[in-house]
Parts: C-alpha cells; sequence; structure tokens
C-alpha cells in the first residue's frame, strides 16, 4: 500500500495529512493547529495553543507570524524577545507536525521504505526563497523532504479527486491577509510565476484574466479555477463563496472551492507523496475526512461569444456579492449530469425561438 504525508505551515492554520490513494485505503487523518510556536519549559517544541508565558504557564516562549518572514535576515522574536530566523521556526513547526502524525509504518514509501512526505511553501515565493527553507530543513535533519509550491498541491488535489481527464490547465486563486496571488497550473507544473495583487481593487475574475493575458491564453482556455486561502480569509465561508460565485459567472469557468481552503493544498501534498501523477497514475481518489464538506463546485452556463476579447468589469469589493444582481447555480459533486443537459436543452431551446 502506497502512504504519503502532506504537510503545509500557513500564517495561521497548519495542517498535517497522511492519506493513501490506493483504492480501498482508510479516509486520510488530518491534523491541524494554530502556527503558533510554543517552547516548553523542557525545551521541547510544540505546535499550536494560545502564546503563554511567565511564572506556572506550560510554555516559556512562544513564535507566531513567521511564515512571511522567510529570508528575512533579521529574524523573529517570540514572546521573550528571543530571535530565530523565520525559515528555522518553519522547519521546526514541520517537525512538530510530522511528530504528531508518528508511529507511521516503516513501509509504504515509493521505494519500499517509509512513507514519502511532502510539504508546500507559499506560491508567491521565488526559488531562492524555497531553497533557502530547504537548507533549513537539511540543517534540522528533514532533508528528506519534498518541497512543492501551494498551486502545484493544489493542483494534485483537484487532478486526483475531481478531474475527470488528466493534462488539465487549472487557475489557482489563493487570497489571504496580504492580498491574492494567481497561479496557473498544467498537470502539476506551473506554467509561470504566480501573479500577486496586493489590493489593486481589481476583482477575483480580472486578476485570472490578467494572468491567463501574460501567456496568450483566455478563461474559455481554462479548465477549472480552484480557490484556496489562508488566514483570517480562509476562515470566512461567506467571502470565500463570493469570490468562488464571482469567478464562474463573470468567466464562465467551473470554479472549485475546496472542503478547507486552507487545507487543499495539504491535500494535495499527501496525495503526491502518495505517488499520484498524471501521466502515470489512474486518477483514484484518496477521499476526504469524515469531519470534511463535500467540496463545493460553481458552475456558470457559458455565454455566447459577442467579441473575441474578454472584457471584465473591475469590482470594489472582493467578498460582496449583490444576489439581486446575480445568479448562480450552486451543486455538489455527484449532482447528475443528466440535469445539467436538461438545462442546457432548454436555454438552446429559446434562443431558436
Amino acid at each position: 500500500m502506497s502512504i504519503g504525508v502532506g504537510v503545509r505551515i500557513g500564517s495561521v492554520v497548519s495542517t498535517a495529512v497522511v492519506a493513501s490513494n490506493d483504492p480501498g485505503s482508510a479516509d486520510p487523518v488530518v491534523i491541524v493547529r494554530d502556527t503558533v510556536l510554543n517552547k516548553r519549559k523542557d525545551g521541547g517544541t510544540v505546535l499550536g495553543g494560545e502564546p503563554e508565558l511567565g511564572a506556572g504557564r506550560e510554555f516559556a516562549e512562544s513564535w507566531s507570524g513567521f511564515v512571511g518572514r522567510v529570508g528575512d535576515p533579521s529574524g523573529v522574536a517570540g514572546t521573550a524577545d528571543t530571535r530565530y530566523r523565520a525559515e528555522d521556526l518553519v522547519a521546526t513547526s514541520i517537525r512538530c507536525l510530522l511528530q504528531e502524525c508518528e508511529p507511521l509504518p516503516d513501509r509504504g514509501g515509493r521505494d519500499g521504505g517509509a512513507p514519502d512526505i511532502v510539504a508546500t511553501y507559499p506560491s508567491r515565493w521565488d526559488s531562492s526563497t524555497a531553497a533557502i527553507l530547504r537548507d533549513s530543513l537539511v540543517y534540522a535533519g528533514l532533508e528528506r523532504i519534498t518541497l512543492v509550491s501551494d498551486a502545484e498541491a493544489v493542483s494534485a488535489w483537484f487532478e486526483s479527486e475531481i478531474a475527470a481527464l488528466a493534462g488539465t490547465l487549472i487557475g489557482i486563486y489563493h487570497v489571504d491577509d496580504t492580498g491574492a496571488a494567481v497561479t496557473l497550473v498544467r498537470s502539476g507544473v506551473a506554467a509561470g510565476r504566480a501573479f500577486g495583487f496586493a489590493g489593486d481593487g481589481s476583482s477575483p475574475s480580472s486578476r485570472i484574466a490578467t494572468a491567463l493575458g501574460a501567456f496568450g491564453w483566455m478563461p474559455e482556455n481554462l479548465d477549472a479555477v480552484v480557490v484556496t486561502g489562508d488566514g483570517d480569509m480562509a476562515g470566512d465561508k461567506a467571502a470565500m463563496t463570493a469570490i468562488a460565485v464571482s469567478v464562474a459567472e463573470k468567466l464562465s469557468v467551473r470554479c472549485e472551492l475546496g472542503p478547507g481552503p486552507e487545507q487543499s493544498a495539504a491535500l494535495g501534498a499527501a496525495i503526491l507523496a502518495a505517488g499520484f501523477t498524471s501521466t502515470s497514475h489512474q486518477i483514484v481518489p484518496i477521499g476526504l475526512p469524515p469531519s470534511h464538506d463535500v467540496t463545493e463546485v460553481f458552475e456558470n452556463v457559458p455565454r455566447v461569444a459577442t467579441a473575441t476579447a474578454v472584457a471584465v468589469e473591475p469590482e470594489a469589493a472582493v467578498a460582496v456579492i449583490e444576489p439581486a444582481k446575480r445568479s448562480y447555480a450552486r451543486v455538489a459533486i455527484g449532482v447528475s449530469a443528466a440535469l445539467v443537459l436538461i438545462v442546457l436543452a432548454g436555454l438552446a431551446y429559446f434562443l431558436l425561438l
């Protein structure tokens, strides 16, 4: 049996997933912790829990807000003003999550040994920032961990769990407390750099159109858009749903909002660690833990093309939708395809009248 471990250290929430995509395997095990690294009085470290300091408290010192500081030579100060490099704090956080996954079997890896481990990093990072984290992992004795971007992991999750065919072009729209980023991924390989948008006032659909235009692509070239999040935004279900609905409506593209916007990358990392590749493996879902809701799919009936270019009107507020002015269909995976065909047939009938 092939087993993989996926880890993602987020800005607010961190996730570890132990999963297998073998038919008949158990549901994935998901561990979620707050991204607060605590040092105990005995010198050990633990991820998660409220920062505590003082006599009689469990923790001697705590660090938070370090993911976005990787590569910063000034380091990150803890509650007792002890400074460590952010990348070392991330590596230690990964170690803490992996310790919570134990005991792991001594088989299940792609080489027949212990399960493989894949950790993700923010898609906005350039190669030099990812290399800095890689060096810290090696220093911490975690050199066997494979690093991939969040977008590559999310693409693997989409292809394994949802896509009917391999070779799809996916747009990953990621939003967090610092802004938004669009990454285009085909078959698990990033098609180019992540496009960052920090509070420029443009709508999600126009940002995706901008990223596509940089490669000469149009929205119709996309097979789907997957919306992910981090920080406070990921916990705002209404805001995340509004983004997905807006993208589906304005670009006439299928839009996926995973069961946990901040956890899709960790699930994808576990899928990759278990040996999934779109070119060499049959697409077999790993399933979702029983505590997860169904993945939501937002679709819009394609509009009749009236121009050769896509025109998108910017929105002032990304997360606000006026229901009276917009309509959308919200369907769960597994909805009968016959219903979609009936709707399309009815539309064609009225267009011919």
